[in-house]
């Protein structure tokens, strides 16, 4: 079986942490805009638990 990369799509991926637990990946959600990335990082930022916020941008790859 061949694989061929098809396309490559760049996503923001963020998600909310608290210190000596770890990322909490309910709250992971990703990105196609920088800005809708960054407002959901304030908001995340606001929410009681969470003491830090991370940010990456991450490669999407589709297979055909």
């Amino acid at each position: 079986m061949e694989n061929n990369i098809a396309s490559q799509v760049q996503v923001y991926a963020v998600i909310g942490g608290a210190d000596y637990e770890g990322e909490r990946f309910d709250t992971l959600r990703l990105f196609d805009s920088k800005a809708m990335a960054e407002a959901y990082a304030e908001e995340l930022e606001n929410e009681l638990g969470i003491d830090y916020v991370l940010t990456k941008i991450k490669n999407v790859e589709a297979r055909v």
